[in-house]
Formats: structure tokens, C-alpha cells, sequence
């Protein structure tokens, strides 16, 4: 669970975030990111996190399964989010309804690549993510 002072809740903020964020679009998933400026920049240091899933998506169970997997995408790679003060809205689509859990975290991970927010030369790879989250100590 992100902690409290790196979650995006409020409305505004959201509203804030779709009207002068920059997006980018998969087809599972759509992320929003804006770089927090003047009086704003206080909120959180370093990066704030909300999810937003449409009702059109389906009941709460289903809503909630498509945030919770967002929210296990964009966990893992916390620590390794460039430094700045940014926000950032994830938005599953209708087809993150259907989509294996390979497919929406290599979504999420082209995505904060294409937004420059992950480093390039990154030095754990999927499969190393794989084996950690098993628990098993792979070197």
C-alpha cells in the first residue's frame, strides 16, 4: 500500500492532472503525469499516485482487481522513479478488464519509460522482479 502522503485522492488534483499533465496512452492503461510547481511542490515530496478505473468497467470487485494490479505495476518500480515532484494518474481501460498480469506490467513499465520517469539503464530485469515477488533468492 502507498502511504498516505504519496496518494493522489482529492478531485481537484485529478482535475488538475488531466487539464495540465502530459498522457500517454497503451491500450491497457493511460498514465497522466504532471511536474508539481510553486506552492504545490510542498504537498508530498517526490511523487504522488492515484488510480482511476471506470464504472464502465465493470462492479467494485472488478474495479478494485484492476486497481490493485495498477497499484502492484507501479510498486515495485517506486524506488526507481526519477527524483522531482510529479504526479501521476494511472487509468485502466477496458481491456486492463481481461489482460494478464504480464501484459498490464510491461503497460505500465512502457509507460513511465516513455515518460522519461524510469532511468534508462535499468538494472533489474522482469525476470528478476519475477523471482523476487516468488520470494525465491535468485542471484
Amino acid at each position: 500500500m502507498l502511504p498516505t502522503a504519496h496518494r493522489l485522492r482529492t478531485n481537484r488534483d485529478f482535475r488538475l492532472i488531466y487539464a495540465r499533465g502530459r498522457s500517454y496512452a497503451h491500450p491497457v492503461v493511460v498514465l497522466y503525469v504532471m511536474q508539481r510547481t510553486h506552492e504545490r511542490v510542498d504537498l508530498a515530496l517526490g511523487y504522488r499516485v492515484g488510480f482511476v478505473v471506470s464504472k464502465k468497467q465493470g462492479g467494485a470487485v472488478v474495479r478494485n482487481r484492476i486497481k490493485r494490479r495498477l497499484r502492484e505495476a507501479i510498486r515495485g518500480r517506486l524506488p526507481e522513479l526519477k527524483a522531482g515532484p510529479y504526479d501521476l494518474a494511472l487509468i485502466g481501460r477496458s481491456r486492463a478488464r481481461h489482460a494478464a498480469w504480464p501484459e498490464i506490467d510491461e503497460a505500465v513499465e512502457l509507460l513511465l519509460k516513455r515518460a522519461n520517469l524510469l532511468p534508462d539503464g535499468r538494472d533489474r530485469s522482469r525476470q528478476d522482479r519475477r523471482d523476487a515477488y516468488a520470494g525465491e533468492d535468485n542471484p
